[in-house]
């Protein structure tokens, strides 16, 4: 036994630290719970530091009890899976007909970032950075506007121009165009 501690002991101390996190966390949500009032812990810390404090020790299958922290195991198996979704469900994206009133003509495939709008400071003095990630070009009005769009379907920026070409122009070189005609 004491060869082990002494063997690892920063192994150990990673785990202390571990289960300390997660006395807190578990105390954080009884005091929340009692109080009615939030009280934050510090969620799958806890689970990660004995995770990593058994990994490095020489019993490493002891890790295991690292995954008895819940939060970790919700965020392993719902908050990964639902960002990759997300993710797949926005490039795959394709506008309706129908778009901010009017007819799509084209549109561009998604980019993650295809440029940066800074919005002017408001009275507060914060602003907003908006990051574009999808072009939409729609006839509107005897006249073209090019859609500036984030998470597919947010218009941050509308540019009103006479001709495709021009909305194109407005945009990034990066876009790669999709005509709507060739998807009908």
């Amino acid at each position: 036994m004491w060869q082990f501690i002494s063997d690892n002991s920063v192994s150990l101390i990673i785990v202390a630290f571990g289960i300390l996190a997660w006395i807190i966390t578990i105390g954080a949500a009884v005091s929340s719970r009692r109080t009615g009032h939030y009280v934050s812990g510090i969620p799958g810390v806890g689970g990660i530091l004995i995770i990593i404090g058994f990994l490095t020790s020489s019993a490493k299958w002891l890790a295991l009890v690292g995954l008895l922290d819940f939060h970790l195991l919700y965020f392993i198996f719902r908050v990964i899976p639902d960002i990759i979704r997300v993710t797949i469900d926005e490039r795959r994206y394709i506008p309706p007909e129908e778009f901010d009133g009017g007819r799509v003509i084209e549109y561009s495939n998604f980019n993650k970032e295809f440029e940066v709008i800074k919005c002017p400071p408001d009275q507060y003095g914060g602003c907003e950075i908006h990051y574009i990630s999808r072009y939409v070009i729609i006839s509107k009005d005897d006249a073209f506007v090019l859609l500036k769009t984030k998470i597919n379907t947010r218009i941050i920026e509308r540019v009103t121009c006479r001709s495709v070409k021009e909305c194109r122009m407005h945009a990034s070189d990066k876009a790669k165009w999709v005509s709507r005609q060739a998807n009908e």
